[in-house]
């Protein structure tokens, strides 16, 4: 009986530990961990404090944090799922779409940034002292295609100014080159440039064999990202698994579009243009209720202009190539609008455009008037001043006289 007893300890024993273990195991790997730093748009580059961080999967799921003085800001334990990033905090513009993939007991690293709002204030400070022109910052990261990607190194990236290439090439095609700007990514998969002029760039991103080429929009002290990923196990090609050749199979484009707002609202009514050197006459659709369009195309490079009264004019390049058929692109500009993004998977390309409605500045809005203004009120004040002074000389005349 005794012996009974003592072997029905060691079992409890032993189902105790092992239901430790199994409950240890799983506390591990319930979830992730998304952290970052949250900072101004200014050269020094200033932490926010007190920024509301919400984490939407979509799916009714919000999880929510709010920065620290250091602009840090992190929550664990999050289900695997895709998530998008929300900030908000008054006097600083919103940003909304950052997106994540969070996988159990992955640790994911999501710097952010915020601009302050322009008021009427600010306005005329800028309009009234204005500052030498500076430049944007484009950013990329290189990485494999997979549930827990990897970094891509040594990445071959190519900058091309599309504004620059059009104007030299009027002049000597021959110049083309020589306005290239090309890099490598590092260790991490990542590659960045700063100090580029405002405007629109060629980046092609290209790895043994693999290539995409994407649209960027560079603008003043602000920040465009885009990250690649290519179907590259642990980052290194095998000419065994590269993509086919097959250059007769049609592609399948299917486009939704979307507004860059917290609901991501689906904007019906879109003009989608779509042209290509394949294409002999553009083609063309309008988005549906859902925002969605579809196209059957043959393989090739092709420009989309998506266009809507209200709404900020909007361009993306997309490739119906072989090269991309195992590729993913997702390009977000001002470090959380996610601008548009692009899965190619066989011979079907799903496309992702978000649009935002057209915001200016109080300087782009008014600054045109208040200088005209200004300008009238200067002549006026001119005009005025030599009326009264020849009115005055007159007068003196009539009483000497």
């Amino acid at each position: 009986m005794a012996r009974f007893g003592l072997t029905l300890v060691l079992i409890v024993h032993i189902l105790l530990v092992s239901g430790t273990a199994v409950a240890q195991e799983q506390d591990v790997t319930k979830g992730g961990t998304i952290h970052g730093y949250i900072t101004d748009t200014t050269p020094a580059q200033l932490p926010i404090v007190g920024v509301r961080v919400q984490i939407d999967n979509g799916k009714g799921h919000i999880f929510k944090t709010t920065s620290a003085e250091t602009g840090e800001f992190i929550y664990r334990d999050i289900p695997a799922d895709d998530y998008l990033i929300n900030i908000h905090k008054f006097g600083y513009q919103s940003r909304i779409g950052k997106p994540v993939s969070v996988t159990n007991g992955g640790v994911h690293y999501v710097p952010l940034t915020m601009n302050k709002k322009e008021n009427i204030f600010t306005g005329l400070q800028n309009w009234l002292s204005p500052k030498e022109p500076q430049g944007g910052t484009l950013q990329l990261q290189v990485t494999t295609q997979s549930s827990q990607p990897a970094p891509i190194e040594n990445a071959e990236v190519k900058i091309r100014d599309i504004d620059l290439i059009a104007e030299r090439a009027k002049r000597d095609p021959n110049l083309i080159a020589d306005i290239e700007v090309t890099g490598t990514s590092d260790a991490d998969g990542q590659y960045r440039r700063d100090n580029l002029p405002s405007g629109v760039y060629f980046v092609t991103v290209s790895k043994d064999g693999y290539h995409t080429i994407i649209w960027m929009t560079v603008r003043e002290n602000r920040m465009t990202t885009a990250a690649v990923k290519f179907s590259i196990p642990n980052g290194n090609a095998d000419t065994n698994i590269l993509p086919s050749q097959e250059t007769d199979t049609k592609w399948v484009v299917r486009g939704k579009i979307f507004e860059t707002d917290f609901q991501q609202t689906p904007v019906s009514g879109v003009k989608v243009n779509i042209s290509g050197r394949n294409l002999k006459y553009p083609k063309n659709a309008l988005s549906n209720a859902d925002g969605e369009y579809e196209f059957v195309l043959l393989p090739g490079h092709y420009a989309v202009f998506l266009h809507k009264v209200g709404y900020e004019y909007t361009t993306s390049l997309l490739e119906g190539t072989a090269e991309s058929r195992q590729s993913n692109v997702t390009v977000i500009e001002d470090g959380m609008f996610v601008v548009y993004e692009a899965v190619a998977n066989g011979n079907v390309l799903e496309l992702k455009h978000g649009i935002s409605k057209e915001q200016r500045s109080f300087s782009e809005k008014y600054g045109k008037t208040i200088r005209g203004a200004l300008l009238t009120a200067i002549i006026s004040g001119i005009i005025s001043f030599l009326v009264s002074r020849y009115l005055n000389k007159r007068k003196q005349k009539n009483n000497q006289e």
